[in-house]
């Protein structure tokens, strides 16, 4: 890890309703962390029978801003399923649920003051942002083979587009197509997600260390694009054990 990087003993307590919906590979289960004053709730199961095999892609999200978790389904032949509101999903609900075509890759959620929003990029690259139903406009162009993130204000005049490249390293990508590297070296944790869970309005990365456990780089509070190592501080541990999950909301 770059020395430049700063302690932060203990994370604030974000905005109310803050939490963080994750799929467990292993199970299908999907599970939310509640966040309380610096760290996770024990999880809450939410879903059952989620497997890669059977939704290679999942979206979690309140996409008609009353307050209602949906699910997004990338379907492993392309097409996109949107699951209603409910107190726990179920694969068995993709069996009544309208299917539609799609092109996407992968997708996550694009957190708004209203619906939240979602971003889809294709095989070659190119990111969509647009509804649960509705792919959108072209936003941005990433590698192919790099992971979205999601959005979240790095440089404090954001959102930006942060993704993770095919070699582990963060890039955030401004609206007018300005990128910024954040460095590639995490003390072996894979970053897996992006979102202010601080409460400050800047970007925290989400991301899953070497013993499974789930660690947060918060944002420092200062960026330079110089210097991208002082932008996100030494990660806090706020889950262990966690096993190898899935971000998808």
């Amino acid at each position: 890890m770059d020395t430049q990087r700063r302690s932060a003993p203990s994370l604030p307590r974000p905005g109310a309703g803050t939490d963080l919906v994750v799929r467990d590979r292993t199970t299908g289960d999907l599970l939310q962390f509640g966040y309380r004053a610096g760290s996770f709730d024990a999880p809450v199961r939410i879903g059952t029978g989620f497997h890669l095999g059977r939704v290679p892609h999942l979206v979690a999200g309140d996409f008609t801003g009353d307050g209602a978790r949906q699910l997004l389904c990338l379907l492993p032949d392309g097409r996109e399923a949107l699951l209603p509101p409910a107190a726990s999903f179920d694969i068995g609900d993709l069996s009544t649920a309208s299917h539609r075509p799609g092109t996407a890759v992968q997708a996550v959620v694009a957190r708004s003051a209203g619906p939240d929003r979602v971003l889809r990029s294709a095989a070659d690259g190119t990111v969509r942002l647009g509804t649960a139903t509705d792919p959108g406009d072209a936003v941005a162009t990433i590698t192919p083979g790099a992971v979205l993130l999601g959005t979240a204000d790095v440089t404090g005049t954001g959102p930006e587009l942060l993704v993770r490249l095919p070699g582990g390293a963060i890039s955030a990508i401004e609206t007018g197509g300005a990128r910024h590297d954040l460095g590639s070296d995490w003390d072996g944790a894979l970053v897996v997600a992006a979102a202010d869970l601080t409460g400050d309005a800047l970007a925290d990365l989400i991301a899953f260390g070497p013993a499974g456990n789930l660690l947060v780089f918060p944002h420092s509070g200062v960026f330079w694009p110089q210097f991208p190592a002082v932008t996100f501080l030494s990660p806090v541990a706020v889950a262990a054990s966690v096993g190898a999950y899935d971000v998808i909301g």
